[in-house]
């Protein structure tokens, strides 16, 4: 901090940026504990609400069976949607597999080279 006279009756104050303003991506460690305990105690409440509900719901028949139509009325209103979604997914999780099957060979490949120059 310094400070600046402008008239000799009046001081002004001037702080230093660097020192009072932190980063954006910065986080001290008291604020990542307080938003991982924050994020356990509502993660709990959630689940703990949840639980009761489905107590509840699994309770009434004619509630499992409404939940039942909706779903299959759901799923049948947007199969075309659902097809085209697991079509893309399939074909995603083929080309990773096959992306990590190389990535693998090329790890032994590497380890063999590296065995073979010692």
């Amino acid at each position: 901090m310094t400070q600046t006279s402008s008239t000799p009756s009046t001081h002004v104050i001037e702080l230093n940026k660097e020192s009072s303003i932190t980063k954006p991506n910065e986080n001290s460690t008291g604020e990542l504990v307080i938003k991982g305990v924050a994020t356990a105690v509502a993660a709990s409440a959630i689940i703990e609400s949840g639980r009761g509900v489905i107590i509840t719901i699994s309770r009434h028949p004619l509630v499992v069976l409404g939940l039942g139509v909706v779903a299959g009325y759901l799923t049948h209103k947007y199969r075309k949607e659902l097809l085209t979604i697991t079509s893309k997914t399939a074909e995603q999780s083929k080309d990773f597999i096959l992306q990590q099957k190389q990535n693998i060979k090329d790890l032994i490949a590497d380890v063999k080279d590296n065995e073979v120059q010692n």
